[in-house]
């Protein structure tokens, strides 16, 4: 998995392609539970947002997920558990 991803940057903004969607998910794996992966990924959310700084997870060149600046949203986070 580590050697398909790919890892940009511009600015303030961390874009991370996956070349899956269960690839990008494998992110959250460390929390089991669909309630502590909501809320490990507010915290990022807000720890980002405090920086100025967003992330994007991409899954062959489409978002999935916006995490940090602006909305905390992408069918990503809708499937967390």
């Amino acid at each position: 998995m580590l050697n398909d991803i790919a890892i940009a940057g511009d600015n303030k903004q961390i874009v991370i392609e996956f070349p899956t969607l269960q690839d990008a998910l494998q992110l959250w794996k460390p929390w089991g539970g669909g309630q502590k992966r909501r809320e490990i990924t507010q915290l990022l959310h807000e720890s980002l947002s405090s920086a100025g700084i967003s992330l994007e997870l991409r899954v062959q060149g489409k978002a999935v997920a916006h995490i940090g600046s602006g909305e905390l949203s992408g069918l990503a986070l809708a499937l967390l558990g």
